[in-house]
């Protein structure tokens, strides 16, 4: 007995012996403005603005809903021209800005207009996204300057868009296309979809989703063409639509495919915003700042998509 409890009583005493307080330095805690700013080819731009939330303060809603911004002084410059963006309360605006808030909130439309913010936009036909063109933010707010840059590119089109019914259920499909890369370095794009058809009196899907995967970039594929496979990333919002295939497309459905060229720079917001949620939480990720094209003391996007839409009728 002596010889069992002699080691062990030696072993704690190196192991407590042993231990050191580990102290540290967590820096403060330092407000960013944090910028959603999407403009699309031939529409008006929309921004929401928002302030970086501090880990220590408790996460509810009231927090959330007051981290968003109305007070700052906001402008588009294209060409050497500037319009103000006014902050226009959520349910004030037209369909089409109000579909662009709900994709940035990823949330319903019916459910964006219950939320009391504001997006920055603007209704002066002049100011829609033009390809080729530079399209300037500029964010003022308590002497913060803060401004980015997006470039609309050409559209690259969509070829031999078609359904192509599961082999388990001829009822249900996934969509398929291709296009051809172009040979410079860099491209990227975002694929999207949302049905047109009616359900209950009404457009079924009134914003565009993204599947898993769908933006990317050439970096493997490099001026070739590629092809591209896509099930649904909609909500199953028609009950006759069967569960087991609610990430299909079902025979007759009417579906917008919108394939936008975007800068390398919104590509890699994009991906390593992805990469970063998807490591929360995990002790073995490494650690990673998401990507920005803003400068000054923001975090966010300022990101130009130039479409290229595609409709589709569901069928062989």
């Amino acid at each position: 007995m002596v010889k069992f409890l002699f080691p062990l009583f030696f072993s704690l005493i190196v192991l407590f012996s042993c231990t050191k307080e580990v102290i540290i330095d967590i820096p403060p805690y330092s407000e960013k403005i944090v910028v959603e700013g999407r403009i699309f080819a031939g529409e008006f731009p929309v921004i929401l603005l928002s302030r970086t939330q501090n880990i220590y303060v408790p996460t509810d809603i009231s927090n959330y809903l007051s981290s968003f911004l109305s007070d700052a002084t906001v402008h588009m410059v294209i060409d050497g021209d500037s319009v103000l963006l006014e902050p226009i309360p959520l349910n004030q605006l037209n369909e089409e800005a109000l579909a662009r808030v709900s994709e940035i909130l990823e949330i319903e439309p019916e459910e964006a207009i219950l939320i009391p913010i504001v997006a920055y936009t603007t209704t002066a036909n002049e100011f829609k996204g033009v390809v080729g063109k530079t399209h300037r933010l500029s964010i003022l707010r308590n002497g913060e300057y803060i401004y980015a840059e997006t470039t609309l590119l050409n559209p690259i089109p969509l070829a031999d868009l078609q359904w192509q019914p599961d082999q388990t259920n001829n009822q249900y499909g996934r969509l398929v296309a291709g296009f051809q890369d172009p040979s410079s370095n860099y491209d990227a794009y975002y694929w999207e979809v949302k049905r047109i058809h009616l359900f209950e009196g009404m457009p079924i899907d009134r914003s565009y989703e993204r599947p898993s995967g769908g933006y990317m970039r050439d970096k493997y594929w490099n001026g070739t063409y590629r092809s591209l496979d896509y099930g649904n990333p909609l909500k199953r919002k028609d009950t006759t639509h069967s569960a087991d295939y609610k990430r299909f497309f079902r025979f007759g459905d009417q579906v917008v495919v919108r394939f936008s060229k975007m800068e390398y720079e919104v590509y890699e917001f994009f991906r390593t915003r992805r990469e970063q949620i998807q490591n929360q939480g995990s002790p073995f990720a490494s650690p990673l700042n998401v990507k920005t094209n803003l400068v000054g003391n923001a975090v966010g996007i300022w990101a130009g998509f130039s479409p290229y839409y595609d409709t589709i009728i569901c069928q062989p």
